[in-house]
């Protein structure tokens, strides 16, 4: 094997673990514990499950991000 290829070899496998990583840190962090946050302020005597706490989270930013686009919008029209 040339040494191009080990080293392409390498490479790839040092950036598919650092993709999975930020993939990772993503999900936990901004979907799971934005979910898992605003369910318990709901519901504080029930422990969120990781779907429901995902899927909070998830209507949460895209509320979020919605709700930005639509006032960034509005202050450009004054």
């Amino acid at each position: 094997m040339p040494l191009g290829d080990i080293a392409g070899e390498a490479l790839g496998g040092v950036f598919r673990f650092l993709a999975r990583l930020v993939a990772d840190l993503v999900v936990e962090l901004l979907l799971r514990g934005t979910g898992h946050l605003i369910l318990r302020l709901l519901r504080p005597r029930r422990v969120p499950g990781e779907n429901a706490a995902a899927m909070a989270g998830l209507v949460f930013w895209i509320a979020a991000i919605a709700l930005g686009v639509w006032a960034y919008r509005q202050a450009g029209a004054a």
